[in-house]
């Protein structure tokens, strides 16, 4: 349930990090006035670790983390399967073993609570049925990384709606299902009135309060949603006035509360109505994600063999077997990332190649155009994994005896 998320770590040891060997930390820098930036940042399986400059109001310097604990957990793959309440303990002692990250030292800034539900109906086709939440309409937006999407921005919360599978889809991935994505995205001070608790608002805070908690925040905030129901108006006289956003738009106060009703009250006549099996979907999935069960921990092994409960074909099917990363987009037949496999994240996601840059090219092409970038990190990656295939063939060699059957590498 818990995705994108930003905190502020309490007492940072900042020499530590920049020596941490998972993370390689870069600064912007003027290219006029050679100015270094006033921070750096280091990127790793979707996360951001900042550190900034020491300031008058912070002597000793910050650091801040922010990114999808779900990408994490998908190796920073993608964030269209479910993550459930046992998986979000593994990438907390993940993030503890590798970076001395404890839940009750992060400040939190931000916090999204988000699922992923099969609609009974196309997203495409639901999405064009949110008309407003609250009092405010729902806005339509683009961006490069996430594609078209609702939205509707609060004072301190965002409510957003989209289609998780035509999101991947455009990014290269499998993904056979339709996934209506339904979010709520916190800021600090809403955290704070979520949780009933003042002051500074740490992770543990909101782990302590439990996420099967916010069911009814989820269910409150879908029910403020005012939902043209096709299903049961479309053959009724309500059909072309409550399905245009501009009738509602222009309503008084005191005249859309009655509007409001009035469809709501023709909505819930019907017990198959579509808004209600909706609901039905977020309180089965809050139940389902928050079940004690037992798997596999895939923070523990290659990611190639990570079970995904709904059947996707997604970055658990077929991963480059260097860097773990999503190749569904390559050949076939391919199993390292390739030309191909870079150029698509260099378009699509651009902290994820850049990771990759860092590990695999050499400063000397750091100002190469970006065909000899790609080029040169390939290479690199094949001559990894064929670095890891001399050192097997050297440590155990065909005619040495063996007492168990050594599995190659790769």
């Amino acid at each position: 349930m818990i995705d994108y998320i930003k905190y502020e770590l309490e007492k940072p040891n900042i020499i530590k990090f920049e020596h941490n060997p998972f993370l390689e930390f870069e600064t912007k820098v003027s290219t006029r006035t050679g100015e270094l930036g006033t921070y750096s940042h280091a990127y790793y399986k979707s996360l951001e670790f900042k550190i900034f400059e020491p300031t008058v109001a912070n002597p000793t310097g910050r650091i801040t983390v922010e990114g999808s604990l779900h990408k994490y957990w998908n190796n920073g793959g993608h964030n269209f399967n479910d993550f459930n309440n046992l998986d979000i303990d593994e990438v907390l002692n993940d993030l503890s073993e590798k970076f001395g990250i404890q839940p009750t030292e992060c400040n939190l800034k931000q916090l999204e609570i988000g699922l992923n539900l099969f609609p009974p109906f196309p997203t495409e086709t639901i999405l064009r049925c949110c008309l407003m939440h609250k009092t405010d309409l729902f806005k339509w937006i683009y961006t490069k990384d996430e594609g078209n999407y609702i939205q509707v921005k609060h004072g301190h919360y965002y409510i957003k709606i989209y289609d998780k599978q035509k999101h991947y889809v455009n990014k290269g991935f499998t993904v056979p299902n339709e996934i209506m994505r339904f979010e709520i995205k916190y800021k600090r001070e809403q955290i704070a009135n979520t949780l009933k608790k003042k002051g500074v608002i740490k992770l543990q805070d909101v782990l302590d309060f439990g996420l099967h908690n916010f069911k009814p925040m989820l269910l409150k905030e879908w029910k403020n949603v005012l939902f043209y129901d096709f299903t049961t108006l479309e053959n009724t006289r309500y059909k072309d006035r409550y399905s245009n956003p501009n009738f509602w738009v222009n309503l008084k106060a005191q005249n859309l509360k009655y509007h409001r009703n009035i469809l709501n009250k023709i909505t819930n006549s019907n017990p198959e109505n579509l808004k209600k099996k909706i609901s039905d979907l977020i309180s089965e999935k809050v139940d389902f994600l928050n079940v004690q069960t037992n798997r596999i921990k895939p923070l523990n092994i290659p990611l190639i063999q990570v079970v995904n409960r709904n059947g996707f074909k997604g970055s658990n099917s077929r991963v480059c077997k260097v860097t773990g990363l999503n190749i569904e987009m390559q050949k076939e037949d391919s199993f390292l990332l390739s030309h191909e496999g870079l150029n698509y994240y260099y378009r699509t996601d651009r902290k994820v190649f850049n990771e990759v840059k860092r590990k695999y090219l050499s400063k000397t092409w750091y100002k190469a155009p970006k065909s000899k970038k790609i080029k040169e990190i390939a290479h690199n990656i094949r001559n990894t994994i064929n670095n890891q295939r001399l050192k097997q063939t050297k440590l155990y060699p065909e005619h040495q005896t063996k007492l168990f059957s050594i599995q190659e590498a790769v």
